[in-house]
């Protein structure tokens, strides 16, 4: 866990889920496998040069602009609208398929939610969002599920963060956004004056109320 600069007070947690809120790689590969796929068959190629394609994009983006980019703004670089990516998302990802209540998490979650308001913010569109959270047994306790349908941006795009704060009804210098890519999660959440805390799976979380201990209202 490496935490970043906190507000005194922290009014709120921007939480991302996918590699956060759980450790499953075979899902974070379901959801990166049936894209790839979908989108190999609208250009009638192979998985394999269409996965290649997509990564090139991303590499040589990072190599520009130092910060690599999420999988729904390569698609939407390679000609695909959002609105197909929030579709295909809908339509493709199961993740009562590979995911089970986490009573850990449920714990965790519900004592920072007794000091702090939380909302996830997911490039996953909110139905895939709250269904991820369903499967974990935590839904109930999100009042909101910021995702690609609700901003049509991906992060690292900051408007997602800058949505997320606006239903929190705080400034961004009073949340921590909370996640597990540096370019993705903190990094952009930092630029707009949020704190960060970079986790390393759902484990961290399962500890960020005692590493949080003390701030607060």
């Amino acid at each position: 866990m490496q935490v970043y600069t906190l507000p005194n007070p922290i009014r709120g947690i921007v939480f991302d889920i996918d590699k956060t809120l759980y450790d499953h790689d075979a899902y974070a590969r379901h959801q990166v496998d049936v894209l790839i796929e979908r989108l190999a068959q609208e250009r009638a190629s192979s998985a394999h040069s269409t996965r290649d394609e997509v990564e090139a994009w991303r590499d040589e983006y990072e190599r520009e602009h130092g910060v690599r980019q999420s999988l729904g703004n390569a698609f939407a670089a390679l000609g695909i609208r959002m609105e197909t990516s929030v579709a295909w998302r809908e339509e493709l990802i199961r993740p009562k398929r590979f995911l089970d209540r986490d009573p850990r998490l449920r714990a965790a979650l519900a004592a920072l939610r007794e000091r702090f308001r939380i909302i996830a913010v997911t490039n996953n569109p909110e139905r895939v969002g709250k269904a991820t959270l369903e499967a974990l047994g935590v839904d109930d306790l999100f009042g909101r599920v910021v995702g690609l349908d609700t901003t049509k941006r991906s992060k690292p795009d900051p408007e997602p963060f800058l949505y997320a704060a606006r239903v929190l009804g705080y400034p961004p210098e009073a949340l921590v956004s909370v996640g597990d890519r540096y370019d993705v999660d903190i990094g952009p959440a930092l630029g707009i004056g949020m704190g960060g805390v970079l986790v390393d799976g759902v484990r961290d979380v399962y500890s960020l109320a005692v590493t949080l201990a003390g701030e607060g209202a």
